[in-house]
């Protein structure tokens, strides 16, 4: 297992406080995306946030093709606010259709790795600690509402669960 030391400095071009993560001996691995070895390496690398290495050039490559979490631990290299504030948007402009709208899903943010319960929808799933979209389900069946929440469908249709209310 790694030690992790965390460093403070003032940056005298900002005038600001930057918390620094540094990993012992993170140089002496390889390059996520190229695997090429970092520490003997002459191309430059970039530190994101999350401590891990990667090459300039990858990590370039990796926004080019909207990429934008770490290959090896899945947190968001860069501020993405703006873009979870379009998703907001997107959302509340696309309404679930009655039968889905009480839907809840267990989700696992990857930026703050925190569980949440929160409402079912295809465009994504956001975080209610941290407001992130870089989440994934945390396994787990889909809780649907209670009977007298949800509309009935008995006219046959498909449950999420597979199930059919003329079961």
């Amino acid at each position: 297992m790694r030690d992790v030391v965390f460093a403070e400095w003032e940056d005298v071009t900002n005038f600001s406080t930057v918390r620094h993560v540094c990993v012992e001996k993170m140089s002496r691995t390889n390059c996520p995306i190229c695997m090429e070895d970092i520490h003997t390496s002459r191309i430059p690398s970039h530190i994101p946030s999350c401590g891990h290495l990667i090459h300039k050039n990858c990590y370039t490559a990796l926004f080019r093709g909207g990429h934008y979490a770490c290959p090896i631990c899945q947190v968001s290299m860069v501020n993405m606010e703006s873009f979870w504030r379009s998703l907001d948007i997107e959302i509340e402009s696309t309404p679930m259709p009655a039968e889905y709208r009480n839907y809840i899903l267990t989700i696992l943010c990857r930026d703050c790795h925190k569980l949440s319960d929160v409402p079912m929808h295809p465009i994504g799933a956001k975080c209610s600690s941290c407001g992130s979209y870089n989440t994934c389900r945390a396994g787990g069946p889909v809780n649907r509402p209670s009977n007298d929440e949800s509309s009935s469908n008995l006219d046959g249709t498909t449950n999420l669960d597979g199930s059919t209310n003329l079961d």
